[in-house]
């Protein structure tokens, strides 16, 4: 019953969110056996002189998107393979490109093929090859894979193979698997980063490897007399933010060619017997090479991206509710009040004063001076004065000679 009671809880609980993925840059890169050669027959400045990849796969994908994928069986490095068009006019024609959006989006050959569109390019090599006297491969394959999705950005680049013989079957590897894996959300890179080697055959002797970061007991004294070290392969993952880079550093063999002729016993035969039947001018053709270097298994992976910006449409976050703060208790009469964070200061308004209102006289008239009243009752009493005068005069205002009453008769008396 308990059993039941967590299943349920487990399906009706919400999935974790995950955050849309914007910007983003992808690469990795994948091969399984690269040769490097030291000459000082070339007029190069830089080391190595001579580069070979084998089944060579590589991806690119960023934002846009843009992506682009390339497969070699047989891959001479950068300079050689695209600069040839540059320098020739012809590109190299050992490889498969696909490109998006520019095209073609899937390319074909003989053990070679590179795919790509917006959320996805890849590319892929495979298929036994053999450089006599030097190195057979067998069961090799390797790809590359950079992918974008709402949730991640993930690159990855795995190479293998079941055996790989070098310098005539002296020195044979068996069950070589390399992968590195590189993530990224938008928030935090993630990686992961591994090789393995099940066995490794010197003269005929094995030496099995029984952890993956551990040089088997005496095989480095077996190497030794055949003018070759060793150096063992080297995982990592390095994190920075949201950008994850993940390497695995191959196997490395590095070859001492005068000291492998001396102990094959083809030292003497060529500086003794061949050298002095050839010009001077071509003597050093005897010993193109000074070193050789093997690197089985190389993969590198990584991945940077960002989160996706808003959609225009949607509101703003709201602001968190900051709670108003009391203003602080201000003495009566203080004429400074301390600042508040967050608040702006009140403006200090002057008190109000009440006007003052002077008594009001019998003279005052609302809206009218008080000098034009005095005038007005002024000329008023003078004009009354002036008609009770004349009207005394034109009516008898003179004595009578005769003696008779004077002035208008009272017409109330009949």
């Amino acid at each position: 019953m308990r059993c039941v009671l967590a299943l349920l809880l487990v399906l009706l609980s919400p999935a974790p969110a995950h955050a849309d993925v914007g910007g983003f840059t992808l690469t990795a890169r994948a091969t399984p056996v690269s040769v490097l050669l030291h000459t000082d027959l070339l007029p190069v400045p830089a080391e190595p002189q001579g580069e070979v990849h084998l089944s060579y796969t590589q991806t690119e994908l960023g934002s846009g998107p843009i992506g682009r994928s390339l497969a070699s069986s047989l891959w001479p490095g950068a300079a050689i393979g695209t600069g040839l068009p540059q320098m020739l006019g012809f590109a190299y024609p050992v490889q498969v490109n696909a490109a998006h959006p520019g095209g073609p989006g899937d390319e074909t050959k003989s053990g070679m093929r590179a795919r790509a569109d917006a959320t996805k390019v890849e590319s892929t090599a495979g298929a036994p090859q053999e450089v006599p006297l030097l190195l057979t491969m067998d069961g090799l394959a390797s790809s590359s894979t950079s992918a974008i999705s709402a949730a991640e950005a993930r690159s990855t680049a795995v190479t293998s193979a079941q055996t790989i013989t070098l310098l005539s079957g002296l020195i044979r590897l068996s069950g070589v698997r390399f992968e590195s894996v590189a993530v990224s959300d938008g928030a935090r890179g993630t990686g992961t980063s591994s090789f393995s080697i099940a066995a490794i055959t010197v003269a005929g002797k094995d030496y099995p490897v029984k952890a993956p970061g551990q040089v088997p007991d005496g095989l480095l004294k077996a190497l030794e007399p055949l003018g070759v070290t060793l150096t063992w392969p080297k995982s990592e993952t390095k994190i920075e933010s949201t950008s994850a880079t993940s390497t695995s550093q191959g196997l490395r063999l590095t070859v001492d060619v005068l000291a492998l002729r001396k102990k094959l016993g083809l030292g003497g035969l060529l500086d003794g017997v061949v050298a002095p039947l050839l010009p001077k001018e071509l003597a050093p053709l005897l010993n193109p090479l000074r070193k050789m270097e093997f690197i089985i298994g190389d993969t590198t992976a990584t991945a940077n991206a960002s989160p996706a910006a808003p959609a225009v449409n949607a509101p703003p976050p709201a602001a968190p509710e900051v709670p108003a703060a009391a203003p602080p208790a201000v003495a009566p009469g203080s004429p400074d009040i301390p600042p508040v964070a967050g608040i702006a200061p009140p403006r200090t308004t002057p008190p109000a004063r009440a006007a003052a209102r002077k008594p009001q006289s019998l003279l005052d008239f609302p809206g009218v001076p008080a000098l034009i009243v005095l005038a007005g009752l002024g000329v008023a009493a003078a004009g009354a004065h002036g008609m009770r005068s004349l009207g005394g005069f034109l009516l008898g205002g003179a004595p009578c000679p005769s003696g008779h009453p004077t002035g208008v008769p009272d017409l109330r008396n009949g």
